[in-house]
C-alpha cells in the first residue's frame, strides 16, 4: 500500500511534473497517431488487419536492419568478456543473437 508520504514525494519531484506538462501540452496540441502512420509509409485507406500488417512491415524492417548491423558488436564483446573470464560474456552473445532471431520471426510471422 502506498502511503501519502511517497505520494507527496513523487509529486514533488522534477520528473512527475516535465511528464505531465509534455502531455498536457501534446493533448493540447492533438498529436495524434497519423504521424507515426506517416513516418511508416501506413496508408490512409488501409483498415483491420491490413494496417496493421502494413504498419508492423514499415516498423520492423529498419528496426531488423539495425539490430543486424549492432549483433556482430554484441557477439565481439561477449566473446572478449568470456576470454577474459566475465560471467556476463555468454549473455551478452545470447542476447545478441536472441534479438537478431526474434525480430527475424516476427518479420516472417507477419508475412
Amino acid at each position: 500500500m502506498i502511503r501519502t508520504d511517497e505520494i507527496r514525494r513523487l509529486a514533488q519531484a522534477p520528473t512527475v511534473l516535465v511528464f505531465a506538462v509534455v502531455l498536457v501540452v501534446m493533448l493540447g496540441l492533438r498529436v495524434n497517431v497519423e504521424i507515426v502512420m506517416k513516418a511508416a509509409g501506413i496508408p490512409k485507406n488501409a483498415a483491420g488487419i491490413g494496417g496493421f500488417v502494413n504498419g508492423a512491415h514499415a516498423l520492423v524492417t529498419p528496426a531488423l536492419v539495425m539490430v543486424a548491423a549492432v549483433a556482430p558488436i554484441g557477439l565481439i564483446a561477449g566473446g572478449v568478456v568470456t576470454m577474459f573470464g566475465g560471467r556476463r560474456g555468454m549473455q551478452m552473445v545470447g542476447t545478441s543473437l536472441g534479438v537478431l532471431l526474434l525480430l527475424g520471426s516476427v518479420t516472417a510471422l507477419i508475412d
